[in-house]
């Protein structure tokens, strides 16, 4: 229940072996390695090793598994596997560490595969660009349909042909008018094709000796020749293209229903993106090692209790000499071991910052907290039960991947604490089994409630809420005063979170006694009284000057105000639980306005789920968000200040295939 002690280990091998150490190393996952790209200090290599250029090797299969990744990404669009709601919380299919491994020639086909898809999809993009092509042409043909000549037509040996559009829109008598007015004396044989609403597709015929007057006075309207010239009749070039469409739409239906037969090889192509994957890292993990002419200098980090387990795999089959050493706890990256309790809540330890040498893991103390307030927040056993039985369907269906098993173990434990908080405050489904009794069976059965904040025990409700609060900030003070011990600051420990500690215990007990025995708020007024005096002695003891340290142990109380406010943030505790309460009363009593009938019913059930279906989504998140804001402001301000490095062990990052023979951990 604590960060594991880590060890810096040297591996000194044959260059020969280096591939199959690093592979062996990958599977053991228990190896944070330190390369020439993550270690800037290179010091610390003995007489003629050195880091040598980056290894190109390992591009090619980059490469690869992009190809596969694309192919992958191809059959999810055009043919998705079909998968519940829920299907994002499966563990990928598990194989054997064998099975995992492909042969060169298993390797080939596999990328031929991907290639396969990826040329099919290539063509279809291009024959869906060649439709649009053919389709632009056919929209440009078109208004030429009507036209009983070729568009590149220009005449015979004694006439001139025009075929083109001006601008504009013109009747046969304007064009011919227009023409002739701008120059009398040619002679001119014309046609309209199609008259569109800004330009008109004309054909003109001139005798040859005409043929530039004609040609000067069309273009003072805007005459321009066809974009796309043709050598056949316009309807005729139409066809063809139409043809051309239905054969590329063809080729398209033709390379989908390929592309759906290599779909049933999905499961290959995602092995092979995750071989790809754990190969190239091996590879540029191999170019990134120390190394001479002839032996390899593989160094970084392992948890101590996995030091007998590395040793005794790679002294088995490798020629090695391992040594170890204490690890800088300042440089060394942070590993955390919890109890099957705690150790879903590290994510939320990971998700504000991993703890630095001179902390504690706060997981098991945030864990715990983390639990208590979110039920407290949530607060319904109806919600609750909701929680826990979805929780553990998934995760005995599903069978979630470690890091989503975490998290859904996580709300499994915060579901138990809804269930027995919602009990607490007699809260199922807000106070449905007391509507729903009195109105459709004339009886009222009330859920019994320790405190019931919708009926007057609102006040015990910020009562509880702030001692919960109050229990939570000593802990934190409390997990201060190990974390000094542990750094050897027993001055801070005692002085800087013992008498704070005592002070908040003092007041708790005088406020404890002001509604029991006032002998006992005596008791803890004096606890309070010489806790303070023993702040001001203390607080100021880095200043020599006897009158500043006075003054400077006396400026400390004003640490009280924070501690208030820090005290006051914990009646989120009460707002949120009667928010969940009063929403689901609502609901309850918007399912009763109907009565007690059919119709009154169906109302019921309506908004019995629908009602409580959004009541839980918003509380549910209201009571996430809140819950993480008390831990990472009112609890890890005491104690905690992270900034530590996670440990990114050397394995194989699977993305779609699980391995069930990879070496492991020892533990």
């Amino acid at each position: 229940m604590a960060k594991l002690k880590m060890k810096l280990v040297s591996i000194y091998a044959p260059k020969g072996q280096s591939d199959a150490i690093l592979n062996r190393l990958q599977q053991m996952a228990v190896m944070d390695i330190e390369t020439a790209f993550s270690d800037e200090e290179t010091s610390y290599l003995p007489k003629g090793y050195k880091y040598e250029d980056r290894d190109e090797s390992f591009r090619a299969y980059e490469r690869n598994e992009h190809t596969a990744e694309e192919a992958l990404k191809i059959l999810s669009e055009r043919f998705p596997e079909k998968g519940g709601l829920l299907s994002f919380l499966k563990s990928p299919e598990a194989l054997k560490l064998n099975e995992f491994y492909l042969d060169a020639a298993a390797e080939n086909d596999m990328l031929t595969l991907a290639q396969s898809i990826l040329d099919r999809e290539r063509a279809i993009a291009e024959q869906k660009a060649e439709i649009m092509r053919q389709s632009a042409a056919c929209e440009q043909l078109i208004p030429w349909s009507d036209l009983d000549v070729p568009l590149d037509f220009e005449g015979t040996a004694h006439t001139r042909a025009f075929i083109g559009t001006v601008t504009g829109s013109f009747t046969l008598e304007e064009l011919s008018a227009d023409i002739a007015e701008r120059d009398p004396s040619v002679t001119a044989h014309c046609e309209i094709i199609y008259a569109g609403k800004d330009l008109t597709y004309i054909f003109v015929c001139t005798p040859v000796g005409d043929g530039e007057k004609a040609e000067k006075a069309l273009r003072e309207l805007g005459f321009a020749r066809p974009i796309t010239l043709t050598s056949i009749l316009p309807r005729e070039e139409i066809e063809l293209k139409r043809k051309k469409i239905e054969e590329c739409g063809a080729d398209i239906e033709k390379s989908i229903g390929e592309i759906k037969a290599l779909s049933k090889r999905r499961g290959e192509l995602k092995l092979y993106a995750d071989l790809c994957r754990a190969k190239s890292e091996s590879y540029k993990t191999a170019g990134e090692i120390a190394r001479t002419d002839s032996t390899v200098l593989i160094r970084g980090y392992i948890a101590e209790r996995d030091v007998r387990f590395l040793t005794k795999n790679l002294e088995k089959d490798f020629t090695v000499v391992i040594e170890t050493e204490d690890a800088d706890e300042k440089l060394a990256p942070v590993k955390l071991k919890n109890n099957a309790f705690a150790a879903p809540a590290e994510s939320i330890t990971k998700m504000y910052s991993l703890p630095s040498s001179e902390d504690i893991d706060p997981t098991p103390l945030t864990g715990f907290f983390y639990y208590l307030l979110f039920g407290m927040m949530f607060s319904d056993a109806g919600y609750g039960l909701i929680m826990v039985i979805a929780t553990a369907i998934a995760l005995k269906k599903l069978k979630p991947s470690s890091p989503m098993r975490n998290t859904v173990k996580m709300f499994l434990y915060c579901g138990i604490s809804t269930v027995c908080w919602g009990l607490f405050f007699g809260s199922f489904f807000g106070d449905s089994i007391s509507v729903i009794s009195e109105t459709f069976f004339g009886r009222r059965i009330t859920l019994p409630a320790v405190i019931d904040p919708m009926n007057g025990g609102a006040t015990n409700m910020l009562i509880l809420s702030l001692a919960i609060g109050m229990v939570q900030i000593i802990a934190g003070l409390g997990a201060k005063f190990v974390t000094c011990m542990k750094n050897g600051d027993k001055a801070a420990a005692f002085f800087d979170a013992g008498l704070w500690i005592t002070t908040l215990v003092g007041v708790s007990v005088a406020a404890i006694g002001i509604f029991t025995v006032k002998t006992v708020t005596v008791v803890g007024a004096a606890i309070t009284i010489l806790s303070l005096i023993g702040l001001v002695l203390t607080q100021g003891r880095a200043y020599k000057n006897p009158i500043l340290r006075l003054l400077m142990g006396v400026k400390s109380l004003y640490d009280i105000t924070g501690y208030v406010s820090d005290l006051l943030s914990f009646s989120r505790l009460m707002a949120l639980g009667l928010t969940t309460a009063a929403m689901g009363a609502v609901f309850n009593l918007l399912g009763t306005l109907l009565g007690n009938g059919i119709a009154g019913v169906c109302l019921m059930v309506v908004m019995f789920t629908l009602g409580h279906a959004i009541s839980f989504l918003l509380n549910v998140l209201g009571a996430y968000v809140h819950t993480l804001r008390l831990q990472y402001v009112e609890l890890f301000s005491k104690f905690y200040s992270g900034g530590g490095r996670e440990f990114k062990s050397f394995s194989i990052k699977n993305k779609y295939v699980g391995i069930e023979g990879d070496i492991g951990e020892e533990n």
